[in-house]
């Protein structure tokens, strides 16, 4: 049977660095191969998603910011553009007008540190942010496409995360945000936002519609919170080793650390591949 993989990034695929680990690296190459249909699902948006390492690859589609945009290669493709415009678009919902407005100046007002996370830019106040060091990487990763929020009007974003280590009326400002978007809490001071009606879930669905794929063929490999709706989504829910308790009870097979060959082990014991 053909099978169609989802695979998180972060974790899962690659290390926080971005590093495809080799073993994972060929056996997903080798599932290619053998005619399985191989698909990013990430939280992150495409303008997060741009690591040479992840299309020398080779991957046939991907779902980014969380099911909010889903781009396929084209059938003279050999495999996924990193150039997103050379892809065949299958979704892409952006936040615009009254919403967009609405939603930056509510995160002001309640002094939540966010970044605006788009298709080809990103949007994050800097000073906000002190020295953070995730951010100084951002700007030299991003280079041109990082951009300000404050003073612009003209955002193309698709989901936020924001830091709430100086929040004002935290509460408050969450369950307002829950008039539009999912919540995604990941600790006490990092929250993702992401517009009501889609979820990593959501992505797989419309992927599975758009192949004319039964969900019988459809795996994921997760290991976070964010993980859950794809994992309910697909027939074989795969949790990693260093995955979370909460992704665990989702899964129906666990397999090892993504760092300790667990794609590659995964992969030949449901016989994607051979050793």
């Amino acid at each position: 049977m053909q099978r169609i993989l989802f695979f998180d990034l972060d974790g899962t695929l690659w290390t926080r660095e971005e590093v495809i680990p080799e073993s994972t690296y060929r056996a997903v190459q080798k599932a290619r191969q053998r005619g399985h249909e191989v698909w990013i699902n990430t939280g992150r948006t495409r303008a997060f998603v741009i690591c040479p390492q992840l299309f020398e690859m080779g991957i046939d589609g991907m779902v980014t910011g969380n099911g909010t945009m889903i781009e396929h290669r084209r059938p003279e493709q050999e495999k996924l553009s990193p150039r997103w415009r050379e892809n065949e678009l299958l979704r892409y919902d952006e936040i615009s007008g009254d919403l967009a407005k609405w939603t930056v100046q509510l995160l002001k007002k309640h002094r939540f540190y966010t970044i605006l996370e788009g298709r080809d830019d990103l949007y994050v106040d800097t000073e906000e942010f002190g020295n953070d060091p995730f951010i100084t990487r951002l700007a030299k990763k991003s280079a041109g496409h990082l951009l300000p929020i404050t003073g612009k009007m003209d955002w193309h974003f698709l989901k936020m995360s924001s830091d709430l280590r100086d929040a004002v009326e935290k509460n408050e400002g969450i369950e307002k945000m829950r008039q539009h978007y999912t919540v995604f809490e990941h600790g006490d001071t990092v929250v993702e936002f992401v517009p009501l009606g889609h979820t990593k879930g959501t992505g797989v669905q419309d992927v599975l519609t758009c192949l004319h794929m039964n969900r019988e063929a459809s795996v994921a490999f997760g290991d976070g919170r964010n993980d859950l709706e794809m994992f309910d989504a697909v027939a074989l829910p795969i949790a990693m080793g260093n995955a979370t308790e909460i992704a665990k009870q989702h899964s129906k097979m666990q397999t090892g650390r993504f760092d300790e060959h667990g794609i590659h082990d995964a992969l030949v014991k449901i016989g994607v591949i051979d050793e």
